[in-house]
């Protein structure tokens, strides 16, 4: 399953890379769950399901750090450095990128993109 991030440099321009989610830390569970892994990418807030209609091309907005997997259908992820990732089913992207990062999500395929965005809000800061 490809996996991505997007994240955004000092200036607030966005980028994509590869995510190696097998390389994370995986933490495996006691009796029962013996050699069953977890691995925590962050604090959900909020899962949200949604679904681009065939066409759909919102323009960028600003990225919000979550989660996001494709059920199903084809979905297109636009950086604001001109990168863009075509996701599948099962496919995923972790956004890493707070208010000055903006993405672009959109569907260029026949038929309709469902995808599961898990919302992960950065730490209130305690300063």
């Amino acid at each position: 399953m490809p996996a991505y991030r997007l994240h955004a440099d000092n200036a607030g321009r966005t980028h994509i890379a590869p995510l190696a989610l097998l390389d994370r830390p995986w933490e495996n569970g006691p009796g029962d769950f013996k050699g069953v892994g977890g691995s925590v990418l962050g604090d959900a807030s909020r899962v949200m399901l949604m679904r681009f209609e065939t066409g759909a091309h919102p323009s960028f907005h600003r990225a919000a750090p979550g989660f996001l997997v494709v059920l199903e259908g084809e979905l297109v992820v636009n950086a604001s450095d001109g990168d863009e990732v075509v996701l599948a089913p099962g496919d995923a992207i972790r956004v890493e990128t707070t208010g000055q990062g903006g993405w672009r999500l959109g569907n260029r395929a026949d038929g309709y993109a469902l995808v599961a965005l898990t919302q992960m809000p950065p730490k209130a800061s305690t300063a």
